[in-house]
């Protein structure tokens, strides 16, 4: 893969940008747009996304406000109005390329309310669909109580940000895999998230859980969990496939990885899945990359 790294505007911002272009040589196929996670950042993700790029996907991973290299106070994503700005401003990056999106945790739910704007026909149609881990449940372990709380306060304050409660060693074994990740991961990653933020997150579950479970549609869709993430646990993630409609829906699950499958010991398994589903949608050659 040949990464591009640049800064565009986006709703007022600077933000920066990855993409992620295939091998000279490699025939272009399509584009793929990526969303992080709570606190993570594009660069982790050159070490992820060559199933696709191998395949001749350009990659686009966009650092959200409050993240990675783009500004903004540590944790604090904005607005719905602002992620949907991020959105055209992914596609628009796409340069007219048929384009399927892809998301873990966080990103993972983002990913799934772009499939359900979609499919109600207010963004263009993506080709196919990956989530990995998706944050299905962002009030899982918070009472209703602290929710009403959470949700009257962040009108105040809505910018202050509290600590997620998750730690490495609930999305890992072990040490993370080196490869592609830059020289300072611990001053891009952060375990912050804002009031005003983690109340979007739960808007956008209910957008979700509301209307995609409603929709049939023959788009190529993988849903790929660890069976051991406390972050978003493997049984809130099967039943939300068994409510799914849609037919070309694929569910993998490894038993003994946890949150983060792409960082475990054997993430190997991850991309071997995501290469075969991959090449099964049998995307048809563009033109080749000079």
């Amino acid at each position: 893969m040949n990464p591009e790294y640049l800064y565009t505007e986006i709703d007022g911002h600077l933000m920066h940008r990855i993409i992620m272009h295939p091998n000279p040589g490699t025939p272009l196929r399509a584009a793929c747009i990526f969303n992080h996670g709570q606190g993570d950042y594009g660069e982790r993700y050159l070490d992820v996304l060559h199933p696709f790029t191998e395949r001749g996907i350009r990659c686009i991973v966009t650092d959200l406000l409050g993240h990675g290299r783009s500004p903004g106070k540590r944790g604090h994503t904005g607005s719905i109005p602002h992620m949907d700005a991020v959105i055209r401003s992914n596609i628009e990056a796409t340069d007219g390329l048929p384009y399927g999106i892809a998301g873990h945790s966080m990103g993972g739910l983002l990913t799934l309310r772009h499939l359900t704007l979609a499919l109600q026909d207010k963004l263009q149609r993506p080709e196919f669909c990956w989530v990995n881990a998706p944050l299905l449940r962002p009030g899982n372990k918070h009472s209703d109580t602290f929710i009403s709380f959470v949700g009257k306060l962040s009108q105040m304050i809505p910018r202050f940000t509290i600590h997620t409660g998750v730690t490495p060693d609930m999305c890992r074994h072990g040490e993370e895999p080196k490869g592609k990740m830059p020289k300072d991961p611990a001053q891009l990653g952060h375990q912050r998230v804002s009031l005003g933020w983690g109340i979007d997150l739960l808007k956008m579950e209910e957008h979700v859980h509301t209307y995609l479970p409603n929709f049939t549609d023959d788009l190529p869709f993988l849903f790929t969990q660890g069976g051991s993430d406390e972050v978003c646990p493997a049984a809130f993630a099967r039943k939300f496939f068994d409510q799914l409609k849609l037919s070309n829906r694929h569910y993998h699950e490894f038993a003994d990885m946890r949150h983060e499958t792409f960082a475990e010991p054997n993430r190997d398994r991850l991309f071997q899945t995501l290469a075969k589903w991959i090449d099964a949608i049998a995307l048809p050659e563009l033109h080749s990359i000079a």
